[in-house]
């Protein structure tokens, strides 16, 4: 069995024409997909999937790899990837069929992000639909970061991870502070997430859910550390 999930990164009014996902008292409802069983588990350990790739407003995009991973979140080396997408945003990856695993695009270049993943449960037989994973635009994040003394923590290593709210730790980055504590972290992903931001030096906070824009920047502005 498939199913649909969204990482819900921008606006429901935007993702309604790309995502078939829905919110409910801030739970996810995923879309089963139909999969078919017509072949013995036995005859076959691996499973292929079509799949096409495109922007929120359906246009496609070329250059896209398809990933297989044990978790939807950036720390999961695949455990499979198919060639990168046409011009047309298709392609297609073979996956194991024997642990559940979680299917998507990912843009090398990180200018993008998928905007929606499909959990494969064990043994859920040969997928006959084409995949449609929408990608969303990345952004970026910026902050003057100052430290518990009141003053810029300057020319120090600052790095962030980004919390989702549904899957737990989901994005690291990091980048140097300049002479007035200022740092840019660049092609993030979009999307709402409670961000701990620490500087090597040791100091850190936890920030409330922030949305972050999709192809925008994110101005914290002065940051305090504790």
């Amino acid at each position: 069995m498939l199913t649909r999930s969204c990482y819900i990164f921008v606006f429901i009014a935007v993702l309604t024409p790309a995502c078939t996902c829905r919110k409910d008292n801030d739970k996810e409802h995923p879309t089963e997909l139909q999969v078919s069983q017509s072949m013995p588990d036995a005859q076959f350990d691996q499973v292929v999937a079509a799949m096409r790739v495109v922007t929120l407003s359906g246009e496609p995009l070329a250059g896209m790899m398809p990933i297989a991973t044990l978790q939807p979140n950036a720390f999961d080396k695949p455990i499979a990837t198919g060639n990168l997408t046409d011009a047309s945003g298709k392609s297609s990856i073979r996956f194991p069929i024997d642990q559940k695993i979680a299917l998507r695009a990912w843009d090398p270049s990180l200018l993008y992000f998928p905007n929606n993943f499909y959990d494969v449960l064990p043994q859920s037989g040969v997928i006959k639909e084409t995949l449609v994973v929408s990608m969303v635009k990345s952004a970026s994040i910026e902050a003057i970061i100052i430290g518990p003394d009141g003053e810029p923590v300057q020319n120090d290593n600052a790095g962030i991870m980004l919390f989702h709210p549904v899957h737990g730790p989901w994005w690291p980055a990091e980048a140097n502070t300049d002479e007035k504590g200022a740092v840019s972290f660049y092609r993030v992903p979009p999307g709402s997430y409670v961000i701990r931001i620490k500087v090597a030096s040791g100091p850190m906070i936890e920030l409330p859910e922030t949305y972050i824009a999709p192809g925008d920047s994110t101005q914290l502005g002065a940051v305090h550390l504790h």
